[in-house]
C-alpha cells in the first residue's frame, strides 16, 4: 500500500513525479555550471580553503569565523586585491597540492553524477506519465543518496569549522531541507508502488486474465 495517495495534500501522486522530475533535472542543469567553473579555477579555490582553515579552522585560535566580517570578505578580496591575495599558499604548497587534486576528482564526480541525475530526472517524467514504475527507480536511489551525502557533508562542515550558535543554525536548516526531500522521495515512493498494483498502472491497461486452462485471454471492452 502506498505511503501516501497524493503529494503535498492535494496533488496527484503522478503529477507530483511529474514535478519533481521538472524540478530535479532544473537543480542539475543548474548545479553543472557553479561545479564547471569551480572546476577550472580549483587551484585558486584550493588555496583559499587552506588559507580559510589556517586562518579559521579547528585549532588556529582565532575567532568565530561566522562572526568575524573578514572571514565573509575573504575571497573577494583576495580575488581582487593583488596585495591580499599574496596571503594566500603558494602552488607548491603540500596542503595546497592535495586538496586541488581532491578536487580535480571531486568536481569531475559531481559533474558525472549531476549529468546522470539529469538522465534520471527524464526518467522519472517519462514514468511518471506512462505509468513506467521502473522506470521510477534509477531518481529513488540517485536521491537517496544525494540527501545522505548532503546531511553528512554539513555535518563534517560543522565539525571542520568548529560548533558555533551559527553553525548549528546552518545545520538545523540542512536538517530541515534534507526533511522536505526526504518527504517527497517518499511521495514518489508511494507512485512507485502505486503503478505496482494492476488496478492503478496504466501497465495494466488492456491485460488479460487467466481462463480455467491458464491461459490469458482478452478483457472484454465495452464503450
Amino acid at each position: 500500500m502506498p505511503c501516501f495517495k497524493n503529494c503535498c495534500c492535494c496533488v496527484k501522486l503522478e503529477t507530483g513525479g511529474l514535478m519533481m522530475g521538472i524540478m530535479t533535472l532544473s537543480m542539475s542543469v543548474f548545479s553543472m555550471i557553479p561545479m564547471a567553473i569551480s572546476l577550472i579555477n580549483r587551484n585558486f579555490l584550493a588555496k583559499v580553503t587552506v588559507h580559510i582553515l589556517n586562518r579559521y579552522g579547528r585549532g588556529a585560535n582565532a575567532t568565530n569565523p561566522f562572526i568575524d566580517s573578514d572571514f565573509w570578505s575573504t575571497v573577494t578580496n583576495m580575488a581582487g586585491d593583488d596585495e591580499v591575495a599574496s596571503e594566500l599558499p603558494p602552488d607548491d604548497d603540500p596542503q595546497v597540492e592535495r586538496l586541488r587534486s581532491a578536487m580535480l576528482v571531486f568536481f569531475i564526480v559531481c559533474i558525472i553524477l549531476l549529468v546522470l541525475y539529469f538522465l534520471t530526472s527524464i526518467m522519472l517524467m517519462y514514468g511518471s506519465v506512462k505509468g513506467k514504475r521502473w522506470f521510477l527507480l534509477p531518481w529513488v536511489v540517485a536521491t537517496l543518496l544525494f540527501i545522505i551525502a548532503y546531511i553528512v557533508g554539513m555535518c563534517l562542515s560543522t565539525v571542520l569549522f568548529g560548533v558555533s550558535i551559527i553553525s548549528l543554525i546552518f545545520l538545523i536548516i540542512a536538517i530541515t531541507e534534507s526533511v522536505i526531500a526526504f518527504y517527497l522521495w517518499l511521495c514518489v515512493i508511494s507512485l512507485f508502488q502505486h503503478f505496482g498494483n494492476p488496478n492503478n498502472s496504466k501497465q495494466g491497461q488492456g491485460q488479460g486474465y487467466k481462463n480455467g486452462a491458464g491461459k490469458y485471454r482478452e478483457i472484454p471492452q465495452h464503450d
